[in-house]
């Protein structure tokens, strides 16, 4: 058994983050599915933000403001759902540690969108936005899935499949 120099392994480390921020979805989406979130709600704390109103100045991102208010708010019941339902099944999928890579680039999209909408209420919201944007880049890129998830033996089982000529396309059984 190999050795660390901290309490545990990288990869124990790398599952737990994953969980963390799956529970901190599945907490967020929740909250908007069991509670009043919809388009009007939606609408209402876009177009606060877009205006700048309670005290909070308005969005200096121009090019994203038109999307808001010529896509988003006509739509706000669909993407109040999508939200919603995004943030609860990211969550379960990244606990689960399930097509890990693929959900972490949703879930960075879904912040990048949070960002984006909600950068100039405070900074702290953008550095939170920021940093699970770049732990979710991270996932993918380390498809930390493979780390006491079901990634590991779903796709590790496909690999050996592939291996064994039994998955796909195999050079030897083409004529």
């Amino acid at each position: 058994m190999k050795k660390y120099p901290g309490l545990f392994s990288p990869e124990i480390a790398w599952a737990l983050l994953r969980i963390f921020l799956g529970f901190l979805f599945v907490m967020a989406g929740t909250e908007k599915l069991l509670g009043n979130f919809n388009g009007t709600a939606l609408t209402g704390t876009l177009t606060s933000w877009i205006n700048g109103g309670g005290g909070v100045p308005s969005d200096p991102n121009l090019w994203y403001v038109g999307f808001l208010k010529g896509t988003v708010i006509p739509h706000a019941s669909l993407f109040a759902g999508l939200v919603a339902y995004g943030e609860t099944l990211v969550g379960i999928f990244l606990i689960l540690g399930l097509s890990t890579s693929i959900v972490a680039l949703i879930g960075a999209f879904l912040n990048a969108n949070y960002y984006f909408a909600a950068a100039q209420t405070s900074a702290s919201i953008q550095m939170v936005n920021a940093l699970f944007i770049v732990v979710e880049l991270l996932f993918a890129l380390a498809c930390v899935g493979q780390f006491y998830g079901l990634d590991q033996p779903l796709f590790g089982y496909l690999r050996r499949r592939r291996k064994e000529g039994k998955v796909g396309i195999s050079s030897s059984k083409v004529a």
